[in-house]
C-alpha cells in the first residue's frame, strides 16, 4: 500500500511531504536602494498554505509572486495559496528604507542604519516551526538580527529564525556597522555597534558591555539564552550615557541600547538601563497584564545585579530601591485601579513608576520570604534558574498566572502565587516597610539600622551577593513548557 500511494502521488505531481524540512529563505539586500529581495521556498507539497506577518505586512509587501505562476489570494494580514508544489518558492521585494524611515519619523532617536521589525516584511508560513535564512550582502554591509546564527555556506550568512507570535517586536538592522561577539557562560552577545563610533569609543563600549553582562551572570552564574542580539545605536550628544533601552523577543531575543558614545567610562558604569534590559532575558513574554511582573523583576535586578557585579555598592543599591519605592508611591493616586489593570494600560496612561516599582516590591517581598523559609536554599535566583532549565527560550506567551504557578512548582512553595494574588489586585502602592524591616533597613533611605546584627541581617547581605553557580541539567529536565 505505501508503494501504491507513492506512485499515485508522483503521477499526480505531488511528492510526499518532508515535514521535517524547515521553510528556507534567501534574502538579498540592495544597500543603495535599501530594498530586500525575499525568496521563500518550501520542500513539501501542501494542499493549502498561508503566509502572514504582523498587521503591517500586507501594506508593506507589494505583489508577492509564486515562482510557478500559481495564484495567491489576499486574506487579511497575509496570503493563501492552494496546491503548493514541493520545492516551490514565493518571491517578493520590500522597501525596507521606506519602512525604516516611517518608523524613525515617530521617534526623536535616529540611527544611520536601516532598522525594521521583521514581522512587518518577512512573511512566515503558518503552522510551521523555525525557519532558516541565507542572507546575501554587499561588501561593507552588515546585518544585526535576533536570529541565532548557523554556519556560513557559500559566502552567505545563515541564520535560524525562531517562529514567534507576529505581534512580538523584533529588530533587524542593516548598514555599515561593526560586529563583535562577547562570550559569556551560557551564551553569546552578538554586538552591533552603529556607524559613527570611533576606535576609542568602540573599546570603551565593548568593555562596558562585558562588565554589565558579567553582572547579569550573577543571577545564577550563566546567561539564560545561548544567543542574544545587542544593537548599540549612537544618537549624538546626550545628558546620559544610555538614553533609552528596549528588549525584544520577536524571532529571537535581543536588546537595543541608544547611547551617547562620547560619555566617559564611569558614566556608562553608573547606567542602569543595560542591566535592566538584560534582566528581561530571564523571564518569558508575559503580555500587557503581566508587565508589572516583567518590569518589576528587571527593576529589582537592575539594582541587585549591579551591586553583585561591583558596578555600585550594596548600600547604594538599597538606597536606589528605597528612592524608587518613594517615586512609585508618589505616582500612585489612592484609591485607584487594580495593579494588573494599570499594567495593561501602562503605556497609554504613563503609569510607569507605579507599575515598575509595585512589581519591584513584589519580587523583593518574594525573595525575602523564600530565603527566610528555606534558610537561604531557595530564592528568586534559584527559582528562575530552574525556570531557565525547563522553559527557556520561550516562543509563546505565558500568562502571568501560569508563570507564577510554574515558579511555585519549581520552588516547592506557594510564595509566588500567594503574593501574586495579593499584589495584582492592589489599588494602592504596596507597603514596603515590612520588607525593609525584615532586612534591618530603613524604608526611607535603605540605610542599615544601627546595632542590628540580627539573624535576619544575613538575608540582606545574601541578596546583594552573587549566587553560587549550580549545574543546569537542561536535557534531563526536558525543557518543557516553552
Amino acid at each position: 500500500m505505501p508503494i501504491l500511494i507513492a506512485i499515485l502521488l508522483l503521477l499526480l505531481g505531488a511528492p510526499p511531504a518532508h515535514a521535517d524540512e524547515p521553510p528556507r529563505y534567501t534574502l538579498r539586500y540592495d544597500a543603495a536602494a535599501r530594498t530586500m529581495q525575499v525568496t521563500l521556498c518550501l520542500a513539501q507539497a501542501l494542499q493549502d498554505v498561508r503566509f502572514s506577518g504582523d498587521d503591517s505586512a500586507a501594506r508593506n509587501i507589494a505583489l508577492p509572486q509564486r515562482a510557478d505562476g500559481g495564484t495567491l489570494q489576499r486574506d487579511g494580514d497575509g496570503w493563501n495559496a492552494r496546491d503548493w508544489r514541493a520545492g516551490e518558492c514565493l518571491r517578493y521585494t520590500v522597501d525596507l528604507g521606506r519602512i525604516a524611515d516611517a518608523q524613525a519619523r515617530r521617534s526623536s532617536l535616529r540611527a544611520r542604519e536601516t532598522i525594521t521589525d521583521p514581522a512587518g516584511w518577512l512573511l512566515l508560513v503558518d503552522g510551521t516551526g523555525d525557519a532558516e535564512a541565507s542572507v546575501e550582502l554587499a561588501p561593507g554591509i552588515a546585518i544585526s538580527a535576533p536570529w541565532p546564527p548557523l554556519p556560513a555556506r557559500g559566502g552567505a550568512r545563515r541564520f535560524r529564525i525562531p517562529h514567534t507570535p507576529a505581534d512580538w517586536l523584533g529588530r533587524v538592522a542593516l548598514g555599515a556597522f561593526a560586529e563583535h561577539t562577547i562570550e559569556q557562560d551560557g551564551g553569546r552577545l552578538h554586538v552591533a555597534l552603529g556607524a559613527g563610533i570611533d576606535a576609542t569609543q568602540r573599546d570603551k563600549l565593548l568593555a562596558w558591555l562585558e562588565r554589565v553582562s558579567r553582572a547579569a551572570l550573577s543571577a545564577f552564574g550563566r546567561l539564560p539564552l545561548a544567543d542574544v542580539q545587542v544593537l548599540v545605536i549612537p544618537v549624538g550628544a546626550q545628558s546620559e550615557a544610555v538614553v533609552f533601552g528596549q528588549s525584544a523577543r520577536g524571532q529571537g531575543n535581543g536588546l537595543a541600547l541608544f547611547v551617547d558614545p562620547a560619555q566617559d567610562a564611569k558614566t556608562f558604569d553608573r547606567d542602569w538601563v543595560a542591566v535592566h534590559e538584560l534582566s528581561h532575558l530571564f523571564h518569558p513574554h508575559l503580555g500587557a497584564r503581566g508587565a508589572w511582573l516583567a518590569e518589576g523583576l528587571a527593576t529589582y535586578w537592575q539594582n541587585v545585579l549591579r551591586a553583585r557585579g561591583g558596578l555600585l555598592t550594596p548600600q547604594r543599591a538599597w538606597a536606589e530601591l528605597a528612592d524608587g519605592f518613594a517615586r512609585g508611591a508618589r505616582d500612585t493616586p489612592a484609591p485607584t485601579r487594580r495593579l494588573e489593570d494599570a499594567s495593561a494600560q501602562m503605556e497609554r496612561e504613563h503609569a510607569f513608576n507605579r507599575v515598575y516599582w509595585s512589581g519591584t516590591a513584589y519580587w523583593l517581598d518574594v525573595d525575602i520570604a523564600l530565603r527566610l523559609a528555606s534558610d537561604g536554599r531557595m530564592s528568586v535566583d534559584e527559582a528562575l534558574r530552574r525556570f531557565d532549565a525547563c522553559c527557556l527560550p520561550a516562543t509563546r506567551d505565558w500568562s502571568p498566572d501560569a508563570f507564577v504557578a510554574k515558579l511555585d512548582a519549581l520552588s516547592g512553595s506557594r510564595v509566588f502565587s500567594q503574593r501574586f494574588d495579593a499584589y495584582r489586585t492592589l489599588r494602592t502602592f504596596p507597603d514596603v516597610a515590612p520588607s525593609f524591616e525584615a532586612l534591618c533597613l530603613r524604608a526611607a533611605d535603605g540605610s542599615a539600622l544601627p546595632g542590628t546584627e540580627s539573624q535576619r541581617a544575613h538575608v540582606r547581605n545574601a541578596i546583594m551577593s552573587p549566587a553560587s553557580p549550580r549545574p543546569i541539567l537542561r536535557a534531563a529536565e526536558g525543557r518543557q513548557g516553552r
